[in-house]
């Protein structure tokens, strides 16, 4: 069920500067990270989050707490948990995953999505191809990768799996070393091996362009951020942002609803309004419903974005 918040009060707002005017520097600190984390300029990683000294983290967790029921509608969150007889039957590991989207959806249309390299059956990319020459030097530049297009931290870092491994018995190897966040949920939460693993929110990409997105979220960018040859892709480390190529923009944006609808991930309403626009402004061509039909025979289901497109409001 959605979540639903009464309107801030003016009382609210007062106790809430009350409240910051009685706590030490450090934690005031700690509140003004907190905010610029719930804005979206920045995000805390959950390791850094240990790092840091117990007041300044505790002023984090609480601002967090107090500032989320004052957000304006815009800037608020929608969750709805999906019980795990609705989820799509998707691969069972990630190697199989990779391997059905090589070998089944893109077996003849071999080109990346982000820069439309075109690469061989050894996914070796053809640089030359795409105006990437420039990256020649950079040995992951020559290599295609699997490139979640919602981002794979976005849905596990706030699970248990995630953030501390160490607690399941089945995240230890034989050797007794303890699974990353990412392989550890892939071994006992379904729900995100399913989305993982989820062929409708992967693409290939050129190795070095995968890396440098990183986990940063869809925006504009305008002439702020580094290009990389003739690919019109825009990164900003800075602002933690990524401003996709103008022909990548519906695929990004009709996936990232599919991820909302499907596993009950959160978007922002300003996130929302931008992938809405993406959709309408460029509707799937004919390998876009292509590739939808492939996955649908595979994991049983479409997206609907793709199969019933329509202008959304």
């Amino acid at each position: 069920m959605s979540r639903r918040r009464v309107p801030a009060s003016k009382t609210d707002l007062l106790r809430f500067f009350h409240t910051l005017r009685q706590r030490p520097r450090l934690w005031l600190l700690g509140a003004v990270v907190a905010c610029v984390s719930v804005v979206g300029a920045f995000q805390m990683p959950h390791w850094a989050m240990d790092l840091l000294p117990p007041e300044l983290r505790q002023g984090i967790q609480q601002t967090r707490l107090m500032v989320d029921p004052l957000l304006p509608d815009a800037w608020r969150y929608r969750y709805e948990p999906v019980p795990a007889e609705a989820l799509p039957t998707t691969a069972s590991n990630w190697t199989l995953a990779r391997r059905t989207l090589y070998e089944r959806v893109y077996h003849d249309q071999m080109h990346t999505f982000y820069c439309g390299c075109q690469y061989d059956e050894n996914l070796r990319v053809d640089l030359g191809s795409c105006g990437l020459d420039v990256l020649a030097d950079r040995s992951r530049a020559l290599r295609v990768e699997a490139e979640h297009v919602f981002p794979a931290s976005h849905f596990g870092q706030f699970r248990r799996c995630w953030q501390e491994p160490d607690r399941y018995e089945a995240c230890r190897t034989a050797g007794g070393r303890t699974l990353s966040g990412r392989e550890c949920c892939q071994r006992v939460d379904p729900a995100f091996l399913a989305a993982h693993n989820d062929l409708h929110n992967l693409f290939p990409s050129v190795g070095y362009i995968n890396g440098r997105r990183s986990n940063y979220n869809w925006g504009y960018l305008l002439w702020f951020g580094d290009t990389y040859g003739d690919c019109e892709m825009r990164i900003n480390r800075w602002l933690r942002r990524a401003e996709p190529p103008v022909a990548a923009r519906g695929s990004i944006a009709r996936t990232m609803l599919y991820m909302r609808d499907t596993y009950g991930f959160r978007l922002s309403r300003w996130d929302e309004r931008r992938y809405y626009t993406w959709n309408n402004q460029h509707p799937p061509d004919a390998w876009e419903r292509e590739r939808n039909q492939r996955i649908q025979a595979i994991q049983g289901v479409g997206n609907a974005y793709v199969e019933h497109w329509r202008q959304l409001p």
